[in-house]
């Protein structure tokens, strides 16, 4: 009988207890480790479904996750850039890039819509206001015939473009098919995304640190480094806090800005003095306060 020897505390010292711990730490850091190009498969294999079901029917969560699909291969791309065993692939991804580019503006529009209608809905009670009810119906109707105006347009483009992007993307991912099996431990992960950041961070306006298209490009950098981040699996705790902590701003971000193109709308629409007008713009402040506090969260 195989016996094994044991320490004053009763822990085993035998060597073969010695290799189940490494082994242990060896799956420990597997099972916690990030796999880029598996991970542009899953992505990919969602845009393929997205544009299947958005050619179905345009509906808001379909557009949306087109939209989403478009973003986070774009993100990947970005990752890929930054790690130097992925052999050249650049040429490949600018192409693809180029054509994700045009499908994600497209379905943007269209989200964009959808997101000014849900917040048209949330702020005009069923009995308010006259004038704010007034103003709220012709904004929504405007709105809503150039939902289906974008909705057309972007099922033409989807169609134009769904057999190139396809294409492109699977001559990208046989290109890198030799390091399918790279991983990324935790720790490179969460100094990749967050040096990416850092390294990308507009500079803030003088004396206009409220500046739009500063904030602006904040929240797209900060959606960009959470993608990077979220390539760590769930058992991932350090990368997975940094890339929850990346949403935070970029929600905040999204939030403040889409009060603050329909304010923009509405001001064109219904006019300055509209109460409409001036609850969204009071509601932008309110999202800007918000955003102002969770980039200097973000940054503690």
């Amino acid at each position: 009988m195989l016996q094994l020897s044991m320490t004053a505390s009763g822990a085993s010292t035998h060597p073969f207890c010695d290799y189940d711990r490494e082994y242990n730490q060896i799956l420990m850091v597997a099972s916690t480790s990030a796999h880029p190009i598996r991970t542009l498969r899953e992505h990919v294999t969602a845009l393929e479904a997205a544009i299947t079901v958005c050619l179905a029917d345009p509906k808001p969560r379909a557009v949306h996750r087109l939209r989403t699909s478009t973003r986070r291969i774009e993100g990947q791309f970005t990752m890929l850039a930054l790690i130097p065993e992925i052999p050249a692939h650049d040429r490949l991804a600018r192409k693809a890039a180029k054509l994700l580019k045009r499908l994600r503006r497209a379905a943007g529009k269209v989200r964009d819509i959808d997101v000014h209608l849900d917040l048209i809905q949330s702020l005009t009670p069923e009995k308010g206001v006259p004038a704010l009810e007034r103003d709220s119906a012709e904004l929504r109707a405007v709105l809503e015939d150039h939902r289906d105006d974008a909705a057309d347009k972007l099922l033409r483009k989807i169609r134009r473009l769904q057999a190139d992007v396809g294409a492109q993307l699977e001559s990208l991912i046989e290109a890198l098919e030799s390091v399918e099996g790279l991983a990324v431990s935790p720790a490179q992960l969460t100094a990749m995304a967050r040096d990416w950041f850092a390294d990308n961070m507009p500079r803030e306006p003088a004396g206009n640190p409220d500046d739009p298209d500063y904030l602006h490009a904040v929240r797209k950098n900060a959606k960009l480094a959470r993608y990077i981040a979220e390539n760590a699996p769930k058992s991932a705790k350090t990368p997975r806090r940094l890339s929850a902590s990346f949403e935070l701003v970029q929600e905040a971000g999204g939030h403040w800005h889409d009060w603050l193109v329909l304010a923009g709308i509405a001001e064109e629409r219904v006019g300055t003095s509209s109460p409409l007008t001036k609850a969204f713009a009071h509601r932008c402040q309110i999202a800007l306060t918000v955003y102002r506090r969770r980039l200097r969260e973000a940054a503690a």
